[in-house]
C-alpha cells in the first residue's frame, strides 16, 4: 500500500477496476486533492508486482514530470509514447492579403494498429486535456489484451480539438466516463478541511461566488494592471517571487490588454536586470508579436515537443524553466527545467527520408511569467494569482476559473472586476 494510505470506498473501487485486467478501458475522475496520483502509484505497484508492463503518460512534459516526481514512475508525454515525429512546417500565403500562415503538420505516430505499443497497461493522467486524435491513436495502438486507465478532472477545461466541429462536443474523457461507467472520486484528501482553495473550487462548480479565506484572497478592481503590479511588488517583498517556477500568474487569454503577451512584458520588467546582457529570440513568421527578449534569470516555457535537439537532449511542450546561460556567439540558450538543464541551439537539422529539414527550436521559447489557464493545466504551483477582466469575457467560464484557482497548493489570489468574476461562476463553458 502506498505510504500506508487509508483508501476510501471510491478509491478502493478505482484501484480494483484499474487492476481488473479484463476491463480494457477504465475512466476515473476527481477534483484536485482526491488522490488520483496516489492511485496511479498503487495501481502500478500492484500490476507490476504481478508481472505486467505498466507505463504512465500525460499530455504535456510538465504533467509527465510531475507524475515522475510524485510517484517515481517513468512517465512520458502521449506524443512521445505514441512515437510522433517532429512536426513539419508549411507556409501558406493568402493571395489577397499576402499574409503568411504557418501550418504545422504532424509527422504522425510510429505506434499504430499495425505497430502496437509493448505495454500491458497505460496509466494516462490529465485525460481531460487529451483530444480525440490522441485518444483514438492511443486506443488503436494498444496490443491485444492491453488496456488504458484514464485519470483526470472532468470539471477542468476540455481538450483543444484541431477540428473546430468538435470543439463544442463532449470530450473523449467525458464519453469514456459515460460509456465505461467511470468512477468518481469525491473526497478531498490532500488539503486540510476548511481550505479556501478546495471550498471555493466546489463553490465555483456549483455556480456560487468564491469567498475570501486565509488561503484565498479576492481583489475587486477596474484597474487590473495597477493591481497586479502592486501585488507582484508586495509578494516579492514577502519572499514570494513570481519569476520562479513555484509561483504562477494565470489569465484567460493571450491577446487582450491583460492577456499573456502584454502582461508578460510588464511583469518581466519588474524582474529585469539592466546590467545583464540579453538575447532576442526569433518567432514563427505567423507570429506578429515580434522577437522576445530574455536574459539569464528569465522565466520561460517551451511550447512544442522536440525529441532531439541534435545534442541528445529533449524538451517538451509545457515545461517551465529559468534561463541559466546564453552563448551570445552561437545564440544557444540553456534553460534550467528543475530536473535538468537543456541547451536550445539556433538550428536543428532532421532528416525525413530524402528530405532534410532545418528549424530553430528557440522559436518555441516563450515568456512564462504569465500563462493562460490552458497552458497551466496539468501543473501545480505554491501560489497562484488568477486575473480576470471584461476584456476576457469571451473565455470566462466556471471551467476556466475552476481550473485556474485549483492550480494553487498554498494560496490563490483573484484579481478581477465584479462583472467578470460573476460571469465566470454563471457559465459552465
Amino acid at each position: 500500500m502506498v505510504d500506508d494510505i487509508q483508501w476510501d470506498e471510491a478509491q478502493l473501487e478505482a484501484i480494483e477496476a484499474c487492476c481488473d485486467v479484463k476491463r480494457r478501458i477504465v475512466a476515473i475522475t476527481g477534483k484536485a486533492g482526491t488522490g488520483k496520483t496516489s492511485l496511479m502509484k498503487e495501481v502500478a505497484r500492484r500490476l507490476g508486482g504481478h508481472g505486467y508492463n505498466v507505463q504512465a503518460s500525460a499530455p504535456t512534459g510538465k504533467a509527465a514530470k510531475r507524475i515522475a516526481e510524485t510517484t517515481d514512475l517513468h512517465a512520458m508525454t502521449n506524443h512521445r509514447l505514441l512515437g510522433y515525429g517532429m512536426p513539419l512546417e508549411q507556409e501558406e500565403v493568402n493571395e489577397k492579403t499576402g499574409k503568411v500562415k504557418i501550418i504545422r503538420l504532424s509527422a504522425g505516430p510510429t505506434f499504430t494498429r499495425f505497430n502496437r505499443l509493448p505495454y500491458d497497461t497505460i496509466l494516462a493522467d490529465e485525460y481531460a486535456m487529451v483530444n480525440r486524435e490522441i485518444h483514438r491513436n492511443l486506443i488503436d495502438a494498444l496490443k491485444d489484451g492491453a488496456r488504458v486507465c484514464m485519470f483526470g478532472d472532468v470539471n477542468q477545461l476540455r481538450a483543444i480539438e484541431e477540428d473546430i466541429r468538435l470543439r463544442d462536443a463532449n470530450s473523449s474523457f467525458q464519453d469514456a466516463l459515460v460509456k465505461f461507467k467511470g468512477i468518481v472520486l469525491d473526497t478531498i484528501h490532500r488539503q486540510e478541511e476548511g481550505s479556501g482553495i478546495v471550498s471555493n473550487g466546489a463553490n465555483v462548480l456549483m455556480g456560487k461566488m468564491p469567498k475570501r479565506h486565509s488561503d484565498f484572497d479576492i481583489s475587486i478592481t477596474d484597474k487590473p494592471i495597477d493591481e497586479i503590479l502592486k501585488f507582484i511588488d508586495a509578494s516579492t517583498e514577502a519572499g514570494i517571487r513570481y519569476d520562479t517556477t513555484d509561483h504562477q500568474i494565470i489569465t484567460c487569454m493571450n491577446k487582450t490588454w491583460i492577456g499573456t503577451r502584454r502582461l508578460n512584458l510588464m511583469v518581466q520588467a519588474r524582474f529585469w536586470h539592466r546590467d545583464r546582457p540579453f538575447i532576442d529570440l526569433p518567432r514563427y513568421r505567423d507570429d506578429d508579436s515580434g522577437p522576445i527578449r530574455v536574459q539569464v534569470g528569465s522565466k520561460v516555457v517551451f511550447t512544442s515537443n522536440v525529441y532531439d535537439l541534435g545534442n541528445g537532449e529533449s524538451v517538451f511542450n509545457g515545461e517551465l524553466g529559468i534561463v541559466d546561460s546564453i552563448d551570445h556567439d552561437s545564440g544557444e540558450v540553456t534553460i534550467d527545467f528543475g530536473d535538468r538543464c537543456a541547451t536550445i541551439p539556433p538550428i536543428v537539422v532532421t532528416v525525413k527520408g530524402s528530405r532534410t529539414i532545418e528549424f530553430d527550436p528557440r522559436k518555441s521559447i516563450d515568456h512564462a511569467y504569465v500563462l493562460t489557464t490552458h497552458k497551466s493545466q496539468g501543473s501545480e504551483y505554491q501560489h497562484v494569482c488568477y486575473i480576470l477582466n471584461k476584456s476576457t469575457s469571451f473565455a470566462q467560464s466556471r471551467r476556466n476559473l475552476y481550473t485556474g484557482i485549483t492550480r494553487a497548493r498554498k494560496k490563490c489570489t483573484i484579481i478581477s472586476d465584479m462583472q467578470s468574476i460573476s460571469k465566470s461562476t454563471r457559465y459552465m463553458g
